[in-house]
């Protein structure tokens, strides 16, 4: 049986508001150490600007992007279709007392007007949602003229024999002992069938994505040094399911004044600070 959009808006909702208990114990959805969060801010503020903008974290979750943001100086809004990822994201602004605007919503269809924000974070997100093609156009809206997005994804599972074969000793060991993954679990057929990225989105297919949606890629950067940064807190048999690729990709919207003379380079990954 097809699920319609309305029908799997609503169980990406459950799926998530179910995970929001366990999300952040997984190493890299929460962010558990010092050292990945420094990574994360130099790698989020790569060429920005030193004035306070106004940012949106696009399914935000349990906001570790947008409290990233905050930490540096920023404005940010949140939007999410579960409340309670959101619920959790509350709570740790709270504790570091920190502001966070967060709306429940659908990221494919943002209630925002024309030109609402200076920059767009979005991470893990793209491969949820069933039209990704529509989120990005949307997000391209709500951009200033020269606004900018940054993507950040990968691929966790490529969908190879020996891919599987691993993911399944990690998955049987992980509940052996005890621990939980839930939300991956509940992502049944019907809806993996919905999502045109369902195990991530090759770096390729992202280039196509943007370039449809209006964006002018700006830089490439490889992320595979925070997921090491991952796999250190991890047990053996975890590390066995750890993502193919991982990747950060900068853009500005298509404008005039800016599109002449734009070229993409990758970066190569920020060393780890020695303290």
């Amino acid at each position: 049986m097809t699920m319609d959009d309305h029908e799997v808006t609503e169980t990406v909702r459950t799926v998530w508001d179910h995970s929001s208990t366990t999300y952040d114990d997984n190493p890299g959805h929460g962010i558990g150490t010092v050292d990945e969060s420094e990574a994360w801010k130099r790698e989020l503020g790569r060429d920005l600007p030193s004035t306070s903008l106004r940012v949106l974290d696009a399914g935000c979750g349990t906001g570790a992007m947008g409290l990233l943001f905050a930490e540096m100086g920023h404005r940010v809004t949140g939007i999410d279709l579960s409340e309670g990822m959101m619920e959790k994201a509350r709570k740790k602004a709270e504790a570091r007392n920190l502001s966070l605007d967060l709306r429940t919503g659908n990221a494919e269809r943002l209630p925002f007007p024309d030109g609402s924000f200076d920059l767009i974070v979005t991470r893990h997100l793209l491969w949820t949602l069933p039209h990704p093609e529509i989120a990005l156009r949307d997000w391209h809206r709500v951009l200033v003229p020269g606004g900018r997005l940054l993507v950040i994804d990968g691929i966790w599972d490529d969908h190879r024999l020996s891919t599987r074969v691993k993911m399944g000793i990690s998955s049987g060991m992980t509940r052996i002992f005890g621990q939980k993954n839930t939300h991956r679990r509940s992502y049944d057929r019907a809806l993996r069938s919905r999502l045109p990225y369902e195990g991530g989105v090759p770096l390729e297919s992202m280039l196509a994505l943007l370039d449809r949606a209006g964006f002018l890629p700006l830089h490439i950067g490889d992320l595979l040094y925070i997921r090491d940064l991952h796999r250190s807190q991890l047990p053996w048999y975890r590390r066995l399911a750890q993502g193919k690729t991982y990747y950060v990709v900068a853009s500005i919207t298509e404008n005039s004044s800016r599109a002449a003379g734009v070229t993409m380079e990758y970066l190569p990954p920020l060393p780890v600070e020695e303290e």
